[in-house]
């Protein structure tokens, strides 16, 4: 009942975690840096217990004018890259315009900034439906170039606002990161949200279009995406929950249909100091096969040295839905937040 729910976009989730800045450069830039380094351990004893440098970015941003803003965000780890770069027209809070590449608005654990993210892992429906690291489509970092319209409505007196509204409605390539779009057709995405209450948000989401997959780089793709998220926030505690969809065909690929899901349970026992996780995880790459399902049982901690800066712990225990056939697939992970 609660993942049909979701399906039908009932679900929700309130805006992604607020960035801050801490170093202004001057009054037209602000800048801020993040390092992660990552020690993996692995039950597979196929795979290689080590440290890597997971990311190591400078962000750039700040007002042209009152109304106008950009961004300017670069990965210096591994493959450097342009991960942001976006100009914004502000002329009202119900409405912005922006151009550029960014993140796309399907995936709501896709807009969840390294910065701020519950733990050191992704869930496996960003990774494998929103343009990530197991994308069929390549890994865009979950972003895509295109123009999109965002705002939201708030309600209530000057300096006391709750917002109850917020949307994005966009165009993109449907290409990926820092590539020319390989077609002349267009992907559309959008994203509601409505806060019946202070601090729930529920968030419908939704994405067509067409692209081309790593297997078939010459043909292309039809894709769609749906589903939706919750968040609610209760002192100090967290919940959190998305259900995502996707549809894939071409000519030569018979129609894919995947879905997974994830709840997430966090408690903070120690005021900007400890926050404690728990998450289930759930995925299904290919809905019109059995035992396709793999579930992952997270639990994580993140302790705070600064607001910004951090070490996070997390293990998994994955179980195949094909017991017989069962991958040591656990991990432990422990990841260090230098951020200024």
């Amino acid at each position: 009942m609660f993942v049909t729910a979701l399906a039908f976009g009932l679900s929700s989730r309130a805006q992604a975690p607020v960035e801050s800045y801490n170093i202004k450069v001057s009054q037209k830039l602000e800048l801020r840096g993040l390092t992660h380094i990552r020690y993996q351990l692995f039950d597979d004893s196929t795979k290689i217990d080590a440290f890597d440098l997971r990311r190591a970015r400078l962000d750039f941003r700040g007002d042209i004018a009152p109304k106008m803003a950009y961004r300017l965000h670069l990965e210096m780890a591994n493959s450097p890259k342009i991960l942001d770069a976006t100009f914004v027209y502000k002329p009202y809070e119900w409405l912005n315009l922006n151009v550029g590449q960014s993140k796309t608005p399907y995936c709501y654990d896709n807009l969840y900034s390294p910065w701020t993210l519950l733990t050191v892992s992704r869930t496996q429906i960003d990774n494998a439906l929103s343009n990530r690291e197991s994308d069929l489509y390549g890994n865009q970092n979950g972003r895509d170039l295109g123009f999109w319209l965002s705002g939201k409505y708030s309600i209530g007196e000057e300096g006391n606002k709750r917002p109850i509204i917020d949307y994005t409605l966009g165009v993109y390539n449907g290409s990926g990161i820092n590539v020319a779009d390989a077609n002349q057709d267009k992907d559309y995405g959008a994203a509601l949200g409505v806060s019946p209450i202070k601090d729930l948000w529920l968030f419908g989401r939704y994405y067509t279009g067409t692209g081309r997959t790593t297997l078939e780089p010459e043909t292309d793709a039809t894709k769609t995406r749906f589903g939706g998220n919750i968040t609610y926030k209760y002192k100090d505690f967290l919940f959190e929950a998305e259900y995502l969809s996707g549809t894939d065909e071409s000519d030569s690929l018979a129609q894919l249909d995947r879905n997974g899901y994830y709840i997430t349970l966090g408690y903070t026992p120690i005021k900007d100091k400890l926050q404690v996780i728990a998450r289930l995880d759930n995925y299904d790459k290919d809905a019109n096969k059995d035992l396709n399902i793999v579930n992952k049982y997270i639990l994580g901690a993140s302790w705070f040295f600064t607001k910004n800066t951090r070490v996070q712990l997390e293990y998994d225990i994955v179980a195949e839905e094909d017991a017989d056939n069962q991958i040591k697939n656990n991990l432990f992970a422990i990841q260090f937040q230098a951020a200024f």
